[in-house]
């Protein structure tokens, strides 16, 4: 089973879109998607219908989103909120009314999702446990989304039957793991990411927070790659997408650039990819000669001495 594995990232989930573009064209299409954050938009919208016209529609969408469709208001409203303690710096409310009027029509529950198998990591605020939606084919897929992305200090926690839900890269940014115990044996693991930014760069309360989350994040990554790796009959494709340098959080208006870093970006793994398969070939079938026609070869040579060998003492013997 192939799965699609989508990391969170914010305005960089427009790369995952270029991505899985290529993907498809590949004729590599999924038959799970599992998502957290920006990876649950773009997971549940391509799970809906995973075809090449929905990619371009996903597209589309990501070049229409503006900042104020995710983070209304400017640096008044979050200094608003902050001081008469507010749950959040931005509201949800804008977000909320633009993925209900952009997710795939007709698409309440997971069981509206048959063409393949969806999975929505968000994280329980009162426990700190992962919440998996999909595993109840009754979840709703808006709140699902809305739960992944609830980023604390951004966007407020989300309710969702009598629980509060924040971003699910609390506790799985990449939810390899999941794909992995829901028995995909090829991912493809789309991880957005940004640039590592130097510690005297670090001037104000967001930047600082996003680094500690960064690292936070990179120490449980490590961990869950190499557990993936580990796992008998899996196959990783650990694909990291850059985002350039200097992009902010609140900036959506670089969406057409991101989607083609990521179309680059598979396109080179798949040719790297495709050289190492050579190179794979060529060393087996090396192999092959080396251990097959070699030895089927000396082995005919010292057969046909033996029996030179045997005439030679039949005659000395004075035998036929």
């Amino acid at each position: 089973m192939i799965a699609f594995v989508l990391s969170g990232g914010g305005n960089r989930g427009a790369l995952q879109v270029g991505a899985m573009q290529v993907l498809f064209e590949h004729g590599i299409v999924p038959e799970m998607l599992v998502g957290t954050s920006a990876g649950a938009i773009n997971a549940a919208f391509v799970a809906a219908n995973p075809c090449r016209e929905q990619l371009d529609r996903l597209a589309e969408l990501w070049r229409q989103v503006t900042k104020d469709d995710v983070y209304p208001g400017g640096r008044l409203t979050m200094l608003w909120r902050l001081v008469t303690g507010r749950e959040s710096l931005f509201p949800n409310e804008n977000f909320y009314r633009f993925l209900a009027d952009h997710l795939s029509a007709g698409v309440l529950r997971f069981a509206d999702i048959t063409a393949a198998r969806l999975y929505i990591v968000a994280t329980c605020l009162d426990t700190g446990a992962l919440r998996l939606f999909g595993e109840d084919p009754e979840d709703s897929v808006l709140d699902a989304v809305m739960a992944s992305t609830a980023l604390p200090p951004f966007h407020p926690p989300w309710h969702y039957g009598g629980e509060r839900y924040i971003d699910g890269g609390a506790v799985a940014d990449l939810p390899l793991r999941v794909a992995v115990e829901k028995g995909a044996r090829e991912i493809y693991a789309l991880h957005a990411t940004g640039e590592s930014r130097p510690a005297q760069a670090l001037r104000n309360l967001i930047a600082i927070a996003n680094q500690a989350i960064s690292a936070l994040l990179q120490q449980q990554l490590a961990h869950d790659l190499e557990e993936a790796a580990r796992h008998p009959g899996v196959r990783l494709h650990h694909i990291q997408l850059p985002a350039p340098p200097g992009l902010t959080f609140w900036d959506f208006s670089h969406s057409a650039e991101l989607i083609e870093i990521g179309r680059r970006t598979v396109e080179e793994y798949l040719r790297g990819a495709q050289v190492q398969q050579v190179a794979v070939r060529e060393r087996i079938a090396s192999l092959l000669t080396r251990y097959t026609i070699e030895p089927l070869s000396r082995g005919r040579a010292l057969v046909k001495d033996a029996i030179a060998r045997v005439e030679q003492a039949l005659r000395e013997r004075g035998g036929p």
